[in-house]
This record gives C-alpha cells, sequence and structure tokens, in this order.
C-alpha cells in the first residue's frame, strides 16, 4: 500500500489540503514559507492561491518531526533542514562523482555537517540534563520536606 505521500506523486494541493494533511494551519504554513522553511511549487490566480506539491508535505512533517524530537525553536531546526537538504546534495554528488578524489572531498564534508548537527544535538541534550538535574534536586528537597512534616504529626 502506498504511503500518503507517494499516492500525492505529481499533484499539486491547496495551503489548506497541506495544512490538514500535516496537523498545521494555514497560517503556520505561511510563516514556515515567510521564513523560508518551505516554497509552494506554484501559485494561481495573480499570486493569490498557493499551490504545494508532496515535497512540501514530506517537509513539513520533517520539520513537525524536528520540533518534537529537538523541542527546537524554529533557527535551529532551519539549520537541520539546511544540513539535512546539504547531505542530500553531498549524496548526488558522491554518486555523481567518478574519482576517489572527488568522493574523498565530497566525504569529508559530509563528516563536518554530520559533526555540526551531532553537536547541535549534544547542546539540547546538555540543556536537557542540566533541567533534570534542577527538577530532580528540587523533587528532592520537596520530599525530604515532605517526610519531616509527616514525621511531626
Amino acid at each position: 500500500m502506498p504511503s500518503p505521500t507517494e499516492s500525492l506523486a505529481g499533484q499539486e494541493l491547496r495551503i489548506g489540503e497541506v495544512a490538514a494533511m500535516t496537523g498545521v494551519t494555514t497560517r503556520t504554513l505561511r510563516y514556515y514559507e515567510e521564513i523560508g522553511l518551505i516554497s509552494p511549487c506554484s501559485r494561481l490566480s495573480g499570486g493569490q492561491e498557493r499551490r504545494y506539491t508532496e515535497v512540501t508535505v514530506a517537509r513539513v512533517r520533517r520539520i513537525r518531526e524536528l520540533q518534537e524530537v529537538l523541542g527546537s525553536g524554529l533557527s535551529e531546526i532551519r539549520e537541520a533542514l539546511v544540513a539535512e537538504d546539504r547531505m542530500e546534495a553531498l549524496r548526488q554528488a558522491y554518486r555523481r562523482s567518478t574519482s576517489r578524489g572527488g568522493q574523498a572531498k565530497v566525504l569529508r564534508e559530509a563528516v563536518e555537517v554530520a559533526e555540526r548537527q551531532l553537536a547541535q544535538i549534544q547542546r539540547r541534550q546538555d540543556q536537557l540534563g542540566k533541567l533534570r538535574q534542577e527538577l530532580e534536586e528540587r523533587r528532592t528537597r520537596h520530599l525530604q520536606r515532605l517526610a519531616e512534616l509527616e514525621a511531626g504529626d
């Protein structure tokens, strides 16, 4: 059975259809477009009616996934998407390259991109670790105070 995105191949979708398929509002899609995260494939009616493809649907789903997984703001998500786009371009460049030197150059850049992504994830993990430690310390203080209060009964 084809995935929902596969069954859209070649179709142009209205903004409302993309919103319904991805669980975001049309306002969110317009904002994503405004800040450069997505772009319509075409505009109808004098540029007023946006049309999108399955590529946009997949991109919006990826943005939502990154928001959930990374808990990131859109600037961090933009960085992640730029890195993913670059990695895809590097995959294509690697496949087209006919020389070992050319392939090595592509792989060196791919390693750099991956290292930047890993650093971004590490920063997020460090922030979450600090928050977790603060919450655990607070819980411990509350449990200690609760035990003192209950012992006094």
